[in-house]
């Protein structure tokens, strides 16, 4: 007799993209060329590094990277290696070819790092056991890493505290030692509190703490005579959004950012358009059911809400599977034929429920639930509403939404190509005219 089980069918690969799904994500590759060529403007003569981690901010990592790659940018950064390795079989795996370079910042102990090594990701290390892991990867790889040492100025995360960092030094030393040269030190980096608070002295803080950093691994560099790697290209690299569009000058010699690449602000009380940004995400819907309900009839789980008067009641696809934010339940907005709606009642797994009143609403109405402010509420104006930040809205969208491509991408901006040096300033700037006062590592 054949066992239950041996009937079936293989289990085949997890669903990973749902094309054709009522809820999208359209993504304007133009937008992002635009966004990545204004900052890496602003940020000049730092070079540009796009933030690209958590698949762009929601964004699609495919599309995104292309379209900032015709914005001149050759610099991306992301958070864990898998996301690394994904970027690397984007951009292409051997390093000899790809001109791109990848930063990978965030990985523990058990995690195998010889594909990077191979692969030529660009490695942040924060302990003197992610130095040594980096140097083990290196030796069975056969290739020299490359690493930028992160520094703990204040913000409490990844990162060698001072004291750890000088504690530190004299390991580092040691590692050019080593006959194959496993590791080349090709920058120094730390992530800023507050920067997106304008004239914080915290952010001066932070970055007088990197400086002291870099002129202690600077000599440590210059003792080891080139085999650590060239004092003189140092990398130094602290600024983020909010310092990238707030700092004058930008401080080090590349900046990483992330959230302003998707056109969105870092910064409380300033729109994207106010910084020549614009938003390249909209999430639309469709209208599925309309109904008339009676005074006193409830919406959704809990019934938190109940209509005072005879209305019509909406329903549309999209709920919190999908990213939307159940803590918007009976706040959030989202419009419809150019007029704002109310999401009434808890927002549920695949759907939400609006009261239309006499709104000229029909079956198969495009819903747009996350515009740039003017077509649709903004991810600021969601933000506020589920108390939280721009950041988490578009990145909480979830992979059954299907993302789509629109625009023009290559030809949607002229190209602006970067120029000067890949490692251009090896000093950050602590004081001085525009220093100002964050949030992710972009």
């Amino acid at each position: 007799m054949t066992a239950p089980d041996a009937a079936r069918p293989p289990a085949g690969p997890p669903v990973v993209s749902f094309p054709g799904t009522v809820v999208q994500a359209r993504i304007d590759t133009g937008a992002i060329t635009h966004n990545a060529a204004t900052i890496a403007a602003r940020v000049a003569p730092a070079t540009l590094l796009s933030v690209v981690k958590a698949d762009a901010y929601g964004h699609g990592l495919a599309a995104v990277v292309d379209a900032c790659r015709a914005a001149g940018v050759a610099d991306f950064g992301v958070a864990t290696v898998p996301e690394a390795l994904q970027l690397a079989a984007l951009l292409g795996e051997d390093p000899a070819v790809r001109r791109e370079r990848i930063l990978c910042w965030l990985y523990d102990d058990r995690t195998d790092l010889t594909a990077c090594a191979r692969a030529g990701i660009e490695l942040g290390v924060s302990t003197a056991g992610a130095l040594r892991q980096v140097i083990r990867a290196a030796e069975a790889s056969g290739r020299t890493v490359r690493v930028h040492l992160k520094i703990d100025t204040g913000l409490g995360r990844n990162g060698f505290t001072p004291e750890a960092f000088t504690a530190f030094l004299p390991e580092l030393a040691e590692a050019a030692a080593h006959a194959a040269g496993p590791v080349e030190v090709v920058g120094i980096m730390t992530h800023l509190a507050n920067a997106d608070v304008v004239g914080d002295p915290e952010t001066g803080n932070q970055l007088a703490v990197l400086d002291r950093a870099r002129e202690q691994l600077v000599s440590v560099l210059e003792s080891a005579g080139g085999a650590l790697g060239d004092p003189a290209a140092l990398l130094v690299h602290a600024a983020n959004s909010p310092a990238a569009l707030s700092l004058d000058p930008v401080p080090g010699g590349l900046a990483r950012v992330g959230l302003s690449t998707y056109g969105l602000s870092p910064f409380e009380g300033r729109t994207a358009a106010e910084l020549g940004l614009r938003p390249a995400l909209t999430l639309v819907s469709r209208v599925l059911a309309v109904k008339d309900v009676p005074a006193g009839h409830g919406a959704s789980y809990g019934l938190t809400y109940t209509c005072a008067e005879p209305t019509r009641f909406a329903l549309v696809a999209g709920g919190y599977a999908d990213g939307i934010p159940r803590a918007a339940s009976n706040r959030a907005q989202v419009s419809i034929r150019g007029r704002r709606y109310p999401v009434v009642g808890r927002v549920a797994m695949d759907q939400m429920i609006l009261d239309i009143g006499p709104g000229s609403v029909e079956i198969g109405d495009e819903v747009v639930i996350i515009g740039d402010g003017t077509t649709g509420p903004g991810a600021e104006e969601w933000a506020s509403w589920a108390d939280t930040v721009n950041y988490e809205i578009v990145t909480r969208i979830g992979p059954r939404v299907e993302r789509v491509v629109i625009g023009a991408g290559r030809n949607a901006t002229p190209a602006v190509r970067q120029s000067g040096p890949r490692h251009p300033r090896p000093s950050v700037s602590t004081t001085g005219p525009g220093d100002e006062g964050n949030v992710d590592e972009g």
